[in-house]
Formats: structure tokens, sequence, C-alpha cells
């Protein structure tokens, strides 16, 4: 993630000083190359040729600079949204990630004497389903996120979804949380529907693996995060030691 922001910063510095039109179409090339590399779709790299293209008039050297001056604008503008969508995710994943030190601080973690928590208070609370784990992540994500709202539905066009917890049009965060009886495929399933029915460009979904269904969390991560070149798909698996 920090290599990506350096090298994104520093494409974004060469495209403010190209001073001419080759030195403009090479840093662009740059761009489009390192962002193949990040993994790009399609529609990510055509919206750039888009934003870089502008007219150049054989008559005018002025009027061809002003157009390339203002394509630069453009091109630096998209690159600072995706930093500003790349400190995102970081900070988003570092919240799920980091989900089981809340639970263990939160359960383990005996309370004051002094104080109205009991531990028998904090031995009752047990995660039963995904709508315990979304209560909990749910208060997490507020801190950071206090526009966030839990469970909104989407209009697909062909029927309605509902998201668990709603960062913003572009970022969503699903849950799931394994069951007793429950297979991998219906896990599989659920996830891949997911995918495709949510319009956000980043999906997060955080898989509180109750059951401990998914047998190498390592190899399923990187399967489903690679499956869709139009969205960025992250996984995070939560495989619970106590609850």
């Amino acid at each position: 993630m920090l290599n990506s922001i350096r090298g994104m910063e520093e494409t974004a510095e060469c495209i403010r000083n190209a001073s001419d039109c080759q030195m403009f179409q090479s840093a662009v090339a740059s761009l489009r190359e390192y962002m193949k590399g990040l993994g790009a779709g399609t529609q990510e790299l055509l919206r750039l040729e888009r934003i870089a293209y502008y007219p150049q008039n054989e008559y005018s050297d002025k009027e061809t600079k002003e157009n390339m001056e203002a394509a630069k604008y453009r091109v630096i503008s998209y690159i600072e949204d995706m930093l500003r969508d790349n400190r995102k995710d970081g900070q988003i994943l570092e919240i799920l990630n980091n989900f089981y030190m809340f639970l263990e601080n939160l359960i383990e973690r005996k309370p004051h004497r002094s104080g109205g928590i009991r531990q028998e208070h904090l031995d009752a609370l047990k995660i039963k389903n995904e709508y315990d784990v979304q209560h909990l992540l749910y208060a997490c994500i507020k801190l950071f996120y206090p526009m966030a709202r839990a469970e909104v539905n989407e209009d697909t066009g062909y029927g309605t979804v509902r998201t668990d917890i709603f960062l913003d049009a572009d970022h969503v965060i699903e849950i799931k949380c394994t069951r007793k009886n429950m297979k991998l495929k219906k896990l599989i399933e659920e996830i891949e529907a997911d995918m495709v029915h949510y319009h956000a460009g980043n999906i997060y979904f955080f898989l509180y693996d109750k059951e401990k269904i998914i047998e190498n969390p390592m190899v399923f991560k990187k399967c489903y995060e690679e499956k869709m070149k139009d969205k960025k798909i992250h996984i995070v698996i939560h495989q619970p030691k106590i609850l």
C-alpha cells in the first residue's frame, strides 16, 4: 500500500512537471503501465485515456499548450482521487483486520472492580450470527466514519439488495458469519452474488468464520480478491478462538 501511494505521488509529480506534449504523453504512458501493474481494469484504463485526451491545434502552439495544461489538471485530479481511495482502503482494512483486538479487549480484559460492568456480563456476550457481528463492527466503524449507515437498501435495476454497512456510494462492507451445517459452497455462492449485485467499486467482505469452514484463508482471500477486474474486492477472514 505504501509503495503504491509513493508510486502514484511520483507519477503525479512527473505529470505536473511535464513542459511539453511529448513529456506529458510519456508520463501518462508510465501511469497507464503502473496502473496495469496494480491490477487496474479496462474501464479504469479507458477512463484515464478520456481524461488525458486533449485536442492539438496545428496552427496554434499556444492553444495546444493550454489544452495540454487542462488535461494535466484533470489527470492530476484523477490521481489525487485514487490516492484518497488508497488511503481510505488502508484505514478500512486496518479496522477490519484489527477487529479481533477490539473483541479481545472487550471480552477478555477484566473490568475494573469499582465499575458497574461485571465479568459475568462480559461472559454472557456471545456472537451467534452475522447480526451480532454487524452490531459490534458497526460500533467500531462509526468511530472513524460517522456518516456510515447500517442495512441500506440499494436498487440494482432488477431487484433490491441490502448493504450491511454503507460507507459511501463507492465503499460498502458485507458481513458473513458461518453457522453450523453451513457448507463452504453456500458461503461462496453468497459472496459471488454480492460481488455482482453491489454497484460500489470497493466491496469489503468481512467473514467471521465462526465454524472455521475456510480451511486455507490465504488461498481463499487471494482467489476472491482477484475474481473481478472492474471492482476492488477485499476479503478479511476472522476465525475466532473463543466466541
